[in-house]
């Protein structure tokens, strides 16, 4: 079972260490707002970041491989797919 991990702010503002255990390999960690300028940072947490492609877009932020873009419809229906998410 994954869980969908929601990160508004940049890496440093959350504790890492406790973040680490949290997370699992299986789960998915997305990036909106502001966390979309530390994708180099969060990649310590997962290896495939999902971006919320119009907050990527108002911060001038390029998304490459192996990183997904997503609209606002797909996080919707993310969000609806997952059983468990978290918003931190």
């Amino acid at each position: 079972m994954s869980t969908l991990h929601i990160f508004s702010k940049p890496l440093g503002y959350y504790k890492t260490d406790q973040l680490v255990n949290l997370i699992q390999s299986t789960d998915k960690v997305l990036l909106l707002s502001d966390a979309c300028f530390a994708i180099a940072q969060f990649r310590q947490l997962a290896t495939h970041l999902l971006i919320l492609a119009d907050d990527a877009k108002v911060r001038d932020i390029t998304i490459n491989q192996p990183d997904h873009s997503l609209s606002y419809d797909d996080f919707v229906a993310l969000t609806l797919a997952t059983s468990h998410s978290i918003t931190w």
